[in-house]
């Protein structure tokens, strides 16, 4: 079995077209985050984990967050000075700067390139679990101790899932999702794209169809136009729109060169 594609990080279309590509329907555009508004200035008001066992976040919740701004601790990674409304709270205790947080995201993308076969092998076993748990023979129902068991490597599995997609710090998921507007708008988007790449069903996975993008393309960003027949998709990285065509990749294409031979293939449109 050939391994999923990856998202790729690639950069916007650098040349525009004749006709502006149509907008997405509104359930889709309420489902991107808005990048266009991430960076650096929001920074301090991003969301902290009430779990969190450091002193960090006990702190805030004892002197109120206006009082942060003048405070400084050492960034766990760096030891960078920095003021305690512009740390970044992970759930294993870690606080860590805004530079360090870029740096996690980067260590994202290199970690999915580098453990693609391995990523591909666990989530087949995910899959086969998933079947498993939800669709058992009729003829054999699953009783309460194979239920736990099958429960208990669900959640083994998907963390040895997010550990290979470097989605772990100290053996925990850093929830980086919380943080998506502390990073610039290009940081932002290449993170959301790795998040739904690991969310989607891998029968599901496509690739933008323009050629100078080629970036992954959510589920959530499909939609179907009124009168039309097929599937379009919005592509976030171009704000392109791919729809459905009646032929296969006969092989990965340069643009793409994850993506699995076989795999339905998209065409460009408004």
């Amino acid at each position: 079995m050939t391994p999923t594609q990856l998202p790729t990080w690639t950069h916007p279309v650098a040349e525009a077209v004749d006709d502006a590509p149509l907008p997405p329907p509104a359930e889709v555009k309420d489902s991107i985050p808005p990048f266009h508004l991430h960076g650096e200035r929001n920074c301090g008001d991003h969301v902290h984990d009430p779990n969190s066992p450091s002193y960090f976040v006990r702190y805030l919740a004892l002197h109120g967050r206006d009082l942060s701004s003048s405070w400084t601790m050492s960034c766990t990674n760096c030891h960078a000075r920095t003021t305690l409304n512009r740390l970044h709270d992970l759930p294993c205790g870690d606080l860590i700067c805004r530079g360090c947080l870029l740096v996690k995201v980067l260590t994202v993308k290199l970690s999915i390139e580098r453990n693609r076969d391995k990523l591909h092998d666990v989530r087949m076993q995910l899959v086969d679990n998933h079947n498993a748990l939800f669709y058992p023979p009729s003829e054999q129902p699953l009783n309460a101790r194979d239920k736990r068991m099958l429960l208990r490597r669900d959640a083994q599995l998907r963390q040895s899932m997010a550990r290979l997609a470097g989605f772990t710090c100290c053996g925990t998921n850093m929830q980086l999702g919380r943080f998506l507007a502390c990073m610039g708008a290009t940081a932002s988007r290449e993170l959301w794209l790795a998040m739904r790449w690991m969310a989607d069903d891998p029968k599901a996975h496509r690739a933008c169809a323009w050629p100078d993008c080629g970036a992954y393309l959510p589920v959530c960003c499909r939609y179907v136009v009124p009168g039309e027949a097929g599937r379009r998709w919005y592509c976030v990285t171009c704000q392109g729109n791919s729809m459905d065509c009646a032929r296969t990749w006969p092989a990965a294409p340069n643009v793409f060169p994850y993506l699995p031979r076989g795999q339905p293939a998209l065409t460009p449109c408004r």
